[in-house]
């Protein structure tokens, strides 16, 4: 057979391969959840009250600081895509919209954000060509972020094979270093702007500063549920809950990401424990993202009434 007629094969079986995936990995999940709550609904009702209030609560102060510096990390972006005369209510707002579509369905994030940001910044707000690309170089530094937490969650387990660390960090910094060299090449056109931020070594390092930041609350976030449920709380094994969660929050699990991650990494250690750890870290995610659109919201329509300074972009 030709190739030609292998790559017209394959493409007409990729799609309903997609489609069924996107209904069994969902699917799989709630009905592993389910068999739980049958089974061993009490004893995963008694780790959940056990656990002391202040645990939530420093999970969900904690994710805040993740969403606020998520979206001064896209702010970044945008300054160097050239939406730097936006308001930040306006930035954050459409931010906060699309953290409360990702907690339902983690691929409704970016469409929803582009929407909000046209509909919040007006005139100001960069074109959908400029920032259709300003994803890629926050995405990238996580990925050279993830690529330590696995160099560390490694160690405690034999799950991740040594190379795949390097692999990651090494893959992560060479696209960076092409999207750099495009940009230098394509920078006139406007689909190029959102690449901006890594011309710009000030920007750039901010950046990074900043997924550094976020990256390191969230590590916070985990490690106080996981001391909270009395589950191993060494670095290693923080690291290798955190990786996972990367991993698992690229299916379409939505707030099933915390359960499903926390088991996959710890669940040979105490499934039940594990469950109800990871339980409480969606239902910190999502009382956060709540918590973080509401002050937004009120911050929004305060601004709207009241001229207040813009704060430049951290």
């Amino acid at each position: 057979m030709s190739p030609a007629r292998l790559l017209t094969n394959s493409t007409r079986w990729a799609a309903p391969v997609r489609k069924v995936l996107s209904v069994l990995v969902p699917g799989g999940a709630l009905a592993a959840v389910a068999f739980l709550l049958l089974t061993r609904g009490h004893q995963l009702m008694t780790a959940l009250v056990a656990v002391p209030p202040v645990v939530l609560v420093g999970a969900v102060c904690a994710h805040l600081l993740t969403l606020v510096l998520r979206t001064e990390a896209w702010r970044t972006v945008l300054g160097a895509a050239g939406g730097g005369r936006m308001a930040p209510r306006a930035v954050h707002a459409a931010n906060a919209g699309a953290f409360l579509a990702g907690t339902v369905q983690g691929q409704a994030a970016m469409p929803a954000r582009i929407a909000l940001l046209r509909r919040f910044g007006g005139a100001d707000a960069p074109s959908v060509q400029k920032i259709a690309l300003g994803d890629a170089p926050i995405v990238l530094f996580e990925v050279c972020g993830s690529a330590v937490l696995a160099a560390i969650g490694s160690t405690a387990v034999g799950l991740i094979p040594g190379w795949v660390p390097w692999a990651m960090l090494a893959g992560a910094i060479a696209i960076l270093t092409a999207l750099r060299a495009l940009y230098g090449r394509f920078r006139h056109r406007e689909i190029a702007a959102g690449l901006g931020v890594l011309a710009d070594a000030g920007a750039r390092n901010r950046l990074a500063a900043i997924v550094a930041g976020f990256t390191a609350m969230a590590f916070l976030r985990t490690l106080i549920v996981m001391a909270g449920f009395d589950l191993p709380t060494d670095p290693a094994h923080v690291c290798l809950v955190l990786f996972t969660m990367g991993a698992v929050g690229l299916l379409p699990l939505g707030i099933g990401t915390g359960p499903a991650a926390m088991v996959a990494a710890l669940g040979t250690t105490d499934l039940v424990t594990a469950t109800a750890a990871g339980t409480v870290v969606s239902a910190a995610t999502v009382i956060a993202v709540v918590i973080y659109a509401g002050a937004v919201w009120v911050w929004r329509r305060v601004g709207d009434r009241v001229p207040m300074p813009e704060v430049p972009a951290l």
